[in-house]
Order: C-alpha cells, then structure tokens, then sequence
C-alpha cells in the first residue's frame, strides 16, 4: 500500500470506525488526500462503511472500518522441490495451506504443471474472495510479464512466468526473487521490524541475498541486486569465465551440495541443503566435517562482503526449517567474522521462520493491488 494509504488503515485498525472527520484528525492528512485514499480503499474492499452517525443538519457522516479478513491475498513459494502456499488475509492473519511435493521429478515441464496445479486449488477455494497472488521463485525477475531467468534449481530460463500464471488464475499475480520476499516479510512483520537498513539470506541450495536500504527495498538497476550466487572467491577468479552459473554458486549451490551429499555417502532424508550438510558435518566430522566447515567459510565471506559494502544494522538468515541447521550457520558466521571486519551486526534467524517467503510473497500482492488501484 501506499504511505497515506496505511496511515488510514494503521488509524481504522487502532481505533475502530471513524469518520472522514475523526480519520483526518487523528491521520493528519488533508481532507482531498484522505478523500482520495477512501476511495482507493473502499475500491479494493479493505475499507468499508459499517454506518452512520447521527445527523447534525445535512447528510450524516458515514462511519468507516478495516475490512482485513473480507479478502484474501495467497502467497507461493516454489523451490525445486516443490511449492508451497498459504491465504492471508489483508490485515495479515493466515487462514489457509496447501502444498505440491516435486519429489524426484526434474522435468521443468511437469514441475510447472504442478505448480500450476497448486495455483489451481488456490484459486479454486470457495470460503474467502481472493483478490491477488504473490510468488516467489529463487532467481531473477523482470518485466511486465514477470519474466524469470537463471532459476538453474527448477530449469527455467526466459520463462514469462508471472504472465502464464496471471492468464491461468484470472487473478493479478506479483512476481518477485524469493530473498526480496523475505527480505520484506521480515521488515514488516518479523525480526526486522524497526529497522531501516537490514540483509535477508536465503539458505537454502545456495546464497540468495535481499537488501533493505532506508527502509525500502533495493533491487538494483537490472533486478540483480543481492545475486551473490555470482560472487568472486579470489584471484583465480579472474581467469575463469562464469557465463551459466556464478563462481559462488558453483561452490555452495544445489548441483554441488547433491555430488558432495553422494560423493560422501551421506544418507539425506529431505534435500541436501547447505544447512542440512552442516549439521550432518558437525555431527560426523571428518570428511563431512571438513565440508561443512568450507560451506560455513563460503557463506560467512558473503556476509563479510555484503556487511563491509552495505554497514546493515542487522542480518537475517532464513530460507529453511531446520532450525538446528540455522542456528548452526548463525553460530559459525559470527566466529569466523569477529576480529575480521570493521563492525559484525546482529545475526538472527527469521522471525517468521518458514512462512517468511510466502508472507513477503502474499505481501507484494498486497502491495501490487494497492499500486494498481491508485493509477
């Protein structure tokens, strides 16, 4: 939403109905602005008018109220092991779930068939109005038609995906980078709260990074910000060429953690993620150990960079349920980061835990509709 227009909202949500004359007293905005922000509201269904006041000469006021549970706006997330969803309503509670599990299948194809699958059942839901659809995907996004590329986890490249799934749905569906998601889930709603210049990891099958800058958002000239995937580890670097994957990629990434999973022999229950094989090495040592210390070294001079270019006030790590592995990862980059740059911040697991992603995602949905609505 816009500023003025969560002014309005913060002020319906803390004080119950108001009229134009109570919301412009306790907003401060002018009459013409508020005026224009009821109009964008009542429009989309998150304001409505619950009555009116008794009349004093002329028409009585109309009284005006939060509708945060009328509409629903669905967040997805998708990995390539599967998509997940969840409807939150438009003050933020959660009232549904569902899921698609890839399992072992590889096949882009009938990895987007079932993802459109998923979108189906959601869109299908009979109990609330969905009104807009988030997805989150762990590559780059781009363009009008939600173009995504470089997503080397599921095999799509150049995949007009947001378009696809809008014709599909019916609906407006908002694309965005799975690290930006959770990026802005955590300012708004979890342990970023309050603070203005933050860092989100995504670990997970590899680095993602999303950057919040003054309190907003920061994408970068062509949507690449936070890319780290294509970080440089040193001077050997610079007499290799890295046109598919970027270098850090190919060190921390999904296609090495699965050969050094097999190469070991280590016996994975879920997905061989870099939180996962830490654990594992912490708790096997030896070969496996000397990998999770090298997969903790990778990941903690990402973070060393990130923190000396960007000076965050606080760095959140998220991405995967296994807690034990995050906190582990948390652990191990603060070790390693102390006595080596000029000031470590605060390292914190995401305080919205596995619902982040999808959060952030229902979020720019949200966002989107709000956006739409005011041009």
């Amino acid at each position: 939403m816009s500023a003025t227009d969560d002014r309005v909202v913060q002020a319906l949500r803390e004080h119950g109905g108001l009229t134009r004359h109570g919301l412009t007293a306790t907003t401060e905005l002018s009459l013409a602005t508020l005026n224009r922000a009821i109009d964008r509201l009542v429009n989309l269904g998150r304001v409505v008018v619950i009555g009116r006041e008794a009349s004093t000469g002329g028409r009585p006021p109309e009284i005006f109220a939060y509708n945060g549970e009328g509409q629903v706006v669905a967040g997805i997330s998708v990995t390539d092991t599967g998509a997940t969803a969840l409807l939150m309503t438009l003050d933020g509670g959660i009232v549904g779930r569902d899921e698609t599990i890839f399992g072992r299948l590889t096949d882009p194809e009938v990895r987007l068939q079932l993802t459109c699958g998923l979108l189906d059942r959601i869109v299908d839901q009979p109990e609330r109005r969905l009104v807009g659809i988030g997805v989150a995907v762990p590559g780059v996004v781009t363009g009008r038609t939600g173009t995504v590329s470089a997503i080397h986890e599921l095999g799509w490249d150049r995949l007009a995906l947001g378009d696809l799934l809008s014709r599909r749905a019916g609906l407006p569906v908002f694309l965005d980078n799975d690290a930006n998601c959770l990026a802005v889930a955590e300012h708004r709603r979890g342990a970023g709260r309050g603070v203005a210049n933050l860092v989100s990891l995504v670990v997970r099958n590899g680095l993602g990074a999303g950057l919040i800058t003054n309190g907003q958002l920061y994408r970068g000239m062509h949507h690449e910000a936070g890319e780290i995937g294509y970080l440089l580890t040193g001077r050997d670097s610079l007499r290799r060429l890295f046109p598919d994957r970027g270098e850090l990629e190919q060190l921390i990434g999904g296609k090495r953690l699965s050969d050094e999973a097999a190469r070991l022999g280590l016996d994975l229950s879920d997905e061989p993620t870099l939180p996962n094989l830490i654990v594992l090495g912490h708790e096997r040592g030896g070969k496996a150990g000397k990998l999770a210390d090298e997969l903790l070294d990778l990941t903690a001079l990402s973070i060393a960079a990130l923190c000396v270019v960007l000076d965050p006030e606080l760095v959140i790590i998220g991405g995967s349920a296994d807690e034990t592995g995050m906190s582990l990862v948390i652990d191990g980059v603060r070790e390693r980061l102390i006595g080596r740059i000029l000031r470590v911040p605060p390292l914190r697991p995401a305080g919205l835990g596995a619902d982040a992603i999808m959060i952030g995602a229902a979020s720019f949905a949200a966002d989107g509709l709000s956006f739409a609505s005011a041009n």
